[in-house]
């Protein structure tokens, strides 16, 4: 900038070539432009103003301001109409706003100067420089339309041009895809081309993506690089289905309500309007293997009766079958049992004779007992019981007597019983153990009450027994469906452990004697 000079009756500026003036005058602005010197009365404003220099990169935007007094004019050297002005843009026109204010964009590269001294403008900005994976959303502020905007390409906003934040295109991989709504129709299409995807103006996409025009959906299948358009609303990118060979599951189409399944090996990918239906947490389920040891035990949702289905094949239940559960084939050797208790409540026997293998039906249940199994039989411990073994079995037993001179004594005794008939077993008692034992407890008791401790301890545990086995109750077991074979005497001993010392004194001395 030149010097200033004052003078007697004002000031004179001098300016280079690339330097401008506005003089506000009372009657209004006006610009004067460079070299030269300048000469105004001191009660004039004066404001130096310096040309702009834009790079290829760069613009500035601005804002001519309409004088308020004179709106069809501007106030230049020429007068020009402001109807007849134009930008520096070849594209862009002139546009008015509530403020009666006109922006413009002036691009580089460029030395601009000030043209109307009623304008304002901004500091220099930065072109917006996209690379091929990128793009933008575009807002008209006066009309509220947006557009995209995308590269390769410098770009240069309109005038009132608001702009978002940069983004990525969508890279889809072979086994991803996008669903896209074309809310303007209401309708929903699927595009299965493997091109990079550029939508129409108010398309959307899935990965979810929702357009808030349009009402139309569109698939696209991956690998592509996918651009949303300006209106549309992105979900996150969804993978293929993939099922392998020993996989199936079930899509449900939520516009007609229509279901169907799909069984591996493939993957694809899910129509616009389609979801897995979901069951246990689960949406990809087994296909179930049914041969001769495994059946399958479904419901029937039409009827609402269960089904058995033993023919062998691989099986993936229906939409109107309901899989409750696997079931084993059930297998007998030929000395075990089973009850099975059917829908009415009567009691179906299983002979591992005649029944070798066999599926347990629809509404039959196994017929469980639980049988105690501690050394005192008193039903504290227990272990339960399905198959019933029809062989000898023997059981210890311990339990507490009383002589005639009211002495305890801890019998240990061993029982070897059977199960004869397991029909009256089951409809009479629920523990047969406990019976068995508690039984020859009350024989053995009527017993030693006839003996003294000094006399029972010396009765041999053969003679004892005899007598217990020949005066045995047989109508008991009988009733119960077993036999008590015999029963064994194990070992005596007092409960009080100072008679029981003094008693092995005694004996002690007696094999001394013999000796």
């Amino acid at each position: 900038m030149g010097c200033c000079k004052s003078t007697q009756y004002g000031c004179c500026i001098a300016i280079d070539h690339d330097e401008s003036i506005i003089l506000n005058k009372p009657t209004g602005k006006e610009i004067r432009y460079g070299p030269g010197w300048f000469c105004f009365p001191s009660w004039w404003d004066a404001q130096v103003f310096k040309s702009i220099a834009l790079q290829s990169n760069q613009y500035i935007i601005v804002k001519h301001i309409i004088d308020p007094n004179n709106k069809s004019t501007s106030h230049t050297r020429n007068d020009i109409p402001l109807t007849k002005r134009t930008t520096t843009n070849e594209k862009d026109e002139l546009l008015n706003d509530s403020e009666m204010q006109l922006i413009e964009i002036v691009r580089g590269p460029q030395i601009y100067q000030l043209k109307n001294p009623y304008d304002i403008f901004s500091e220099i900005k930065s072109m917006l420089n996209l690379s091929s994976t990128q793009y933008i959303i575009v807002t008209d502020k006066l009309t509220g339309v947006k557009r995209v905007e995308c590269g390769p390409q410098l770009f240069c906003p309109k005038p009132y041009d608001e702009i978002g934040e940069i983004k990525n295109l969508y890279n889809l991989s072979s086994t991803e895809y996008l669903l896209v709504t074309d809310q303007s129709t209401g309708e929903r299409i699927t595009v299965t081309d493997l091109t990079i995807l550029i939508l129409t103006r108010y398309s959307s996409s899935y990965a979810n993506q929702l357009d808030y025009y349009n009402k139309t959906t569109y698939l696209f299948l991956g690998p592509k690089l996918f651009l949303p358009k300006a209106y549309d609303q992105i979900s996150p990118i969804y993978n293929y289905v993939v099922l392998n060979h020993t996989q199936y599951c079930r899509i449900i189409d939520s516009r007609t309500g229509v279901m169907r399944i799909e069984k591996g090996p493939k993957t694809f990918a899910l129509g616009p309007y389609e979801a897995l239906l979901r069951s246990d947490d689960q949406t990809i389920f087994d296909i179930i293997n049914i041969d001769t040891e495994n059946a399958v035990l479904v419901k029937n949702l039409d009827t609402g009766l269960d089904e058995l289905i033993t023919t062998p094949q691989k099986f993936i239940p229906s939409f109107t079958q309901k899989f409750m559960e696997i079931r084993k084939l059930v297998k007998l050797a030929p000395y075990e049992n089973m009850v099975l208790i059917d829908k009415d409540g009567q009691h179906i026997l299983k002979n591992g004779v005649k029944d070798k293998s066999f599926f347990i039906y629809p509404y039959q249940q196994v017929y469980k007992q639980n049988w105690s199994n501690d050394l005192k039989k008193d039903h504290r411990s227990t272990v339960q019981v399905d198959r019933f073994d029809t062989r000898n079995q023997y059981m210890d037993y311990e339990f507490l007597v009383r002589t005639a001179d009211n002495v305890e004594i801890i019998l240990d005794v061993s029982i070897f019983w059977q199960i004869t008939d397991l029909y009256k077993l089951v409809l009479v008692t629920q523990d047969p153990p406990e019976d068995i034992c508690n039984h020859t407890r009350s024989e053995i008791l009527s017993q030693v009450s006839k003996y003294n401790m000094k006399e029972f301890m010396g009765l041999p545990n053969s003679k004892l027994i005899d007598s217990v086995n020949s005066e045995k109750d047989d109508s008991f077991y009988e009733s119960r469906g077993v036999n008590v074979i015999r029963v064994e005497v194990l070992e005596k001993r007092c409960k009080d452990p100072e008679i029981q010392k003094i008693f092995k004194q005694i004996i002690d001395e007696k094999r001394s004697s013999f000796e």
